[in-house]
């Protein structure tokens, strides 16, 4: 997969891609090289590695357009 069919992909997609290449023995240097898409952008898009596994922010950063669910609504 390559950087765009990734970003292309909803966050549960995503997460469930990452987390099955960890789960496959994938080092997470290994996983961003694959991919193109670095520490920065993927804790932009919310997500973190810890372990051997990678986790989702509880709130995403400020540099991001999307959503997290958290925003008061009118």
């Amino acid at each position: 997969m390559d950087r765009e069919e990734f970003l292309k992909l909803s966050d549960d997609e995503k997460f469930n891609f990452l987390n099955a290449e960890a789960s496959a023995g994938k080092s997470f240097n290994q996983i961003q090289s694959d991919l193109g898409v670095y520490k920065e952008e993927l804790a932009r898009i919310g997500f973190y590695y810890v372990g051997n596994k990678f986790m989702r922010k509880p709130m995403k950063g400020y540099r991001t357009t999307q959503r997290s669910g958290n925003e008061k609504l009118d």
